[in-house]
């Protein structure tokens, strides 16, 4: 799986999450789902009970509420400790994790997993989350220059991909895998790089983007606060009770 001639013809972890708020550090997590694709393709879909409120603009998002959640959540050590076991032991043979905004995702499961005493992804590898393949840092690489909003609903319709129900964790882990696709059918990059090469590219343009936003904040008078680390954020110290 390290050739690039033959990493878009393997196996691809396809991982989003749903959450209480829009932190990775504070936030908790609500759903999950994993999509494994290959010749034996698995689906995983989580449903945790966060043990604190949902905010009213959280469940707005993705619909679950508090009671929903409290009813029918599984215990968040379970779900955590499932999640992580899935996603390393994957990393482990060099598959692909692809997750759109990666860095919120992997950063929320290591704020998650330090703040439940569990050993974090990144304890459990030796280091970083690596192969990622994020199809938002992909675009900015690839498109730097294109106005307009990145969000997965806008890079959809600018690839003419039927996808919907967003805000769903399996939903978007379906359209984040169509996604990656149409764009690896489109730029010939994607297809002759390696995954290791995939992954310091994305690296050097997610802080070349925070770099140039921060800039951008500052001139506006705002607070430069767009974090340059990928695919894990740089403040994931041991996160606190605060929940958003």
């Amino acid at each position: 799986m390290s050739t690039s001639a033959h990493w878009t013809e393997g196996p691809l972890v396809g991982f989003d999450t749903e959450t209480t708020g829009v932190s990775p550090k504070h936030s908790r997590l609500v759903t999950a789902s994993i999509i494994v694709t290959g010749d034996e393709p698995m689906t995983y879909g989580w449903l945790a009970n966060p043990g604190v409120e949902i905010p009213t603009a959280a469940q707005e998002v993705h619909g679950i509420s508090t009671a929903k959640a409290r009813a029918e959540g599984r215990d968040p050590i379970e779900v955590l400790t499932e999640i992580r076991d899935i996603l390393v032991s994957h990393l482990e043979q060099k598959l692909p994790v692809v997750a759109f905004n990666a860095s919120f995702d992997l950063s929320l499961m290591e704020s998650e997993l330090a703040r439940h005493g569990l050993a974090t992804i990144t304890d459990q590898l030796g280091g970083e989350p690596s192969p990622v393949l994020d199809p938002l840092v992909l675009d900015r690489l690839l498109d730097p220059y294109r106005k307009g909003p990145r969000r997965l609903e806008t890079l959809i319709g600018i690839y003419r991909i039927d996808a919907g129900g967003f805000h769903d964790a399996h939903n978007d882990v379906v359209a984040t895998l169509k996604l990656l696709k149409a764009m690896t059918a489109e730029h010939a990059v994607l297809k002759v790089s390696s995954l290791r090469k995939l992954h310091e590219l994305q690296k050097q343009a997610h802080e070349k983007w925070a770099t140039g936003f921060n800039e951008w904040l500052a001139s506006k008078g705002r607070t430069p606060d767009a974090d340059p680390s990928w695919p894990l954020g740089s403040d994931l110290g041991q996160p606190d009770d605060e929940s958003e």
